[in-house]
């Protein structure tokens, strides 16, 4: 039986199950048969939103829901950028309903393996974030102007692919107000925390896809460059297969169709 695909979109300004789009229209173009399942994450698109701090475990909850009420088999997980956590966090919750995991612009082990205060956290969600400080930033944060410098700046390799699709899917994503506490929970760092013993006690298949420009997002001498990001990945999971394709942190939008052509091959 073909095993469906789960597919865990990021979290950010805009952001929600419509990163997935290209992708699937690619992934339709040489495959009909598998069922793709991406859904809204709590806070994000369709889904509901509320003024609360989300963790990680918020946002795993419903994804286990839809999964048993589908009874379809376990499914393969693809994770992008930072929802790696929600999608290990999915495995040691329901290991049975997970075949494999793919992971596609993971962060980068020193953020994926230091340990996180959550009262910082907390600290942060209640004096930035969740006052009239946040709500402003959030207003700046989602003017076309500012995404398209952001996108170009830290997620695309090329700045002529920013283009219409992408940036009119932030802005109506976060046209909701509400949007902004999915968001301010993933900046405050409610996803952060010390995820490398789940990652590498993994017992099942694991994909690991990085573009060939891939960065840190924003600015730090502690980031690691492309070359540094993969050869710990490959010294950390020697189990992994691990794959570069072109494009640099948001390849299912930015690459889309080496993107699927690298996971169909893997599933083959």
């Amino acid at each position: 039986m073909t095993e469906p695909l789960l597919l865990i979109h990021p979290v950010g300004v805009g952001l929600s199950s419509r990163f997935w789009e290209r992708f699937r229209r690619s992934w339709r173009d040489r495959d009909e048969s598998r069922l793709l399942l991406a859904p809204d994450l709590l806070g994000c698109g369709e889904a509901p939103m509320q003024k609360r701090a989300i963790t990680v475990e918020d946002w795993v909850a419903p994804l286990e829901q839809q999964l048993r009420a589908l009874d379809d088999g376990p499914v393969v997980l693809v994770s992008q950028g930072a929802s790696l956590p929600i999608a290990l966090s999915l495995i040691e919750r329901a290991p049975d309903l997970v075949s494999r995991l793919v992971t596609i612009s993971p962060p980068g082990w020193r953020v994926l393996s230091e340990p996180f205060s959550l009262q910082r956290a907390q600290q942060l969600w209640g004096v930035l974030f969740s006052g009239p400080i946040g709500s402003l930033f959030y207003r700046y944060a989602r003017r076309r102007a500012f995404l398209r410098s952001f996108s170009e700046k830290n997620l695309f390799a090329e700045p002529e692919s920013v283009d219409e699709e992408w940036l009119s899917t932030l802005e109506q994503g976060s046209a909701p107000m509400a949007s902004r506490w999915a968001v301010f929970s993933f900046l405050a760092g409610f996803w952060r925390g010390n995820w490398e013993p789940q990652l590498c006690s993994l017992s099942i298949p694991v994909l690991v896809v990085f573009g060939r420009d891939a960065t840190g997002i924003g600015r730090s001498r502690r980031w690691d460059d492309a070359d540094e990001r993969i050869a710990t990945f490959k010294s950390k999971l020697p189990r992994a297969e691990i794959r570069t394709i072109s494009g640099r942190n948001v390849l299912p939008f930015e690459s889309a169709e080496a993107c699927v052509e690298t996971l169909q091959s893997w599933l083959c």
